[in-house]
């Protein structure tokens, strides 16, 4: 793999092979995240961006968040970067209301300045009016209109933005007869458990949502919200999960399903997060498994 520092003049400067590597993708987190550390010889560049490719496939490219130059026996340096995501994530919002708002319009107020390659989505106007509030980053506006007009998240993937359905990749499997597995351990998030969800129904609240096996066995927590079928959807997947270590970095993606075979019985999950990391020991990945619920 190739990684490269680049400005947005057009300087690019290849690096030397990392002493270690660490890539973080997480369902709850917009923007993923690159750590490492490289031997350096010479001056460190004036760089803003970090990326990182292998034959044609692009593994990271993102802005930089440091760089530390260590001089020593041996010269170093250190990095951290995450995807251009974090420059909606932490640029601030102008408050404003929109009337018969459009993705095409809302990425020209809120992504294009920062460089984007442009969004994918319906880009026809809606009928209504959505309002950004003060305190709000750029991420949220043009998200907040993706789940409210277009009923998707906003997802961003090496400079393009996209507020469309995630295409479906082929299942993959772990354990017997897919990927072997060096470590397998389970986690039961218990303070992530809802016996009940409620709504405003009309003029008072209503509860829409309740587990009684739950409620049977002593766990009781009350969510009041504006989604509540989603809601307890979301919980009842964060309620367990399984982490999984295996050798190499397989291309997969967040939410493709993977079905393990673990306790003699085959489980279908969703992958949730990717922990890709390269050592001395070489490479591995550690992926983090939610039960797959509709």
């Amino acid at each position: 793999m190739n990684y490269f520092l680049y400005d947005a003049a057009g300087g690019k400067w290849e690096l030397p092979a990392p002493l270690w590597v660490t890539l973080k993708k997480d369902e709850d987190a917009p923007a993923d995240s690159l750590t490492a550390e490289f031997p350096l010889s010479g001056l460190v560049p004036s760089a803003a961006f970090l990326r990182a490719e292998e034959d044609e496939t692009v593994w990271f490219d993102g802005i930089l968040d440091t760089m530390r130059s260590s001089y020593a026996a041996s010269n170093l340096l250190a990095v951290s970067a995450r995807s251009r995501a974090a420059l909606l994530l932490d640029s601030e919002a102008l408050p404003a209301i929109y009337e018969n708002p459009s993705l095409g319009f809302l990425y020209q107020q809120h992504a294009a300045p920062y460089g984007f390659h442009g969004i994918n989505g319906n880009s026809e106007p809606f009928t209504g009016e959505y309002a950004v509030e003060k305190g709000s980053s750029e991420w949220q506006a043009l998200d907040g209109f993706c789940r409210e007009f277009l009923k998707e998240p906003l997802r961003e993937e090496n400079g393009l933005l996209t507020a469309e359905p995630i295409p479906e990749r082929e299942p993959f499997y772990l354990g017997e007869n897919g990927i072997p597995c060096l470590q397998v351990s389970q986690t039961k998030n218990l303070c992530r458990m809802l016996s009940e969800t409620w709504a405003i129904d009309g003029t008072c609240w209503k509860r829409m949502n309740w587990d009684e096996g739950l409620e049977e066995h002593g766990f009781l927590r009350r969510k009041l919200c504006k989604v509540p079928d989603e809601t307890f959807k979301v919980a009842r997947r964060q309620a367990e999960s399984i982490s999984v270590l295996c050798a190499g970095w397989p291309q997969v993606q967040i939410y493709q399903t993977a079905f393990l075979q673990f306790q003699k019985k085959l489980q279908k999950m969703q992958i949730s997060g990717i922990r890709y990391q390269l050592s001395s020991r070489g490479k591995t990945t550690r992926l983090m498994l939610r039960p797959e619920i509709t």
